[in-house]
């Protein structure tokens, strides 16, 4: 036995007009596919406030510990707004951390440990769907900075060992590639920048992590790899090298 399909059992006895409407009303169309909810902007018109490294140095050959650089200067909300213009909300959560150093000055050779107030920064970027927000308590997208060094070039010698990764120059800047991190060295300043990012798909549910990077839409649900060198060469890299530029100014 035939099975038909209903429309055509329902209009079988139509009348003209009605099977006009019937056949309206029962023609297929084709499912939209859900928007892209994240963009991508890799080279931002935009260049930031210069990030002095002019302070006073302490005895060790350090810059004076309450004056480092803080991490959240080099991920600063203008620098992720830039790249990523469609976040609703970034907020930036800055820690201190102990660090141990060989003394350079009066009574070289001792180590001493000293506290950087905002050594190390986590931002978040925010986007309006629900699973996205900040307080949704997701990984969406993150960077996290952290200043490893910062002083005069003698200090630097003393207390840097090389990093481990690729190494490549970015601008003053030679940098090391792990992954998803970045190490860049130079003359008064070692810091790093990672980035941690996950297809929002797992989040909201809705049939694909769309984005649109550079103005090209792109789905990543079912490639992670591909979306984790998008988030290094379009996201991770600008925000590096936007980084050493407001150092270098």
């Amino acid at each position: 036995m035939t099975r038909q399909h209903p429309c055509a059992s329902a209009l079988t006895f139509a009348s003209g007009a009605l099977l006009l409407l019937g056949a309206t009303a029962c023609t297929a169309t084709e499912p939209e596919e859900p928007p892209a909810l994240i963009e991508v902007v890799s080279q931002p018109d935009y260049t930031g406030e210069p990030i002095p490294l002019d302070a006073p140095l302490h005895s060790s050959g350090a810059f004076e510990f309450d004056q480092w650089p803080s991490a959240c200067a080099l991920t600063d909300t203008a620098t992720v707004q830039a790249v990523l213009p469609g976040a609703v909300e970034i907020a930036q959560k800055a820690e201190p951390q102990q660090l141990k150093f060989l003394d350079i000055g009066p009574g070289a050779g001792d180590d001493s440990t000293h506290t950087i107030p905002e050594a190390r920064c986590t931002t978040s970027a925010g986007f309006d769907a629900d699973g996205l927000r900040l307080e949704d308590g997701n990984v969406v997208m993150n960077v996290t900075a952290e200043v490893l060094q910062a002083g005069g070039s003698a200090f630097l010698e003393a207390n840097h060992d090389r990093p481990i990764g690729k190494e490549t120059q970015v601008r003053d800047a030679t940098c090391f590639v792990d992954h998803t991190t970045y190490t860049c060295e130079m003359t008064n300043i070692v810091f790093t920048i990672a980035v941690d990012a996950r297809p929002y798909e797992q989040y909201t549910h809705t049939g694909g992590s769309f984005y649109v990077v550079d103005g090209e839409r792109i789905d990543y649900s079912d490639d992670f790899e591909a979306f984790q060198a998008m988030s290094v060469e379009k996201i991770l890299e600008p925000m590096v090298e936007m980084a050493v530029e407001r150092l270098s100014s």
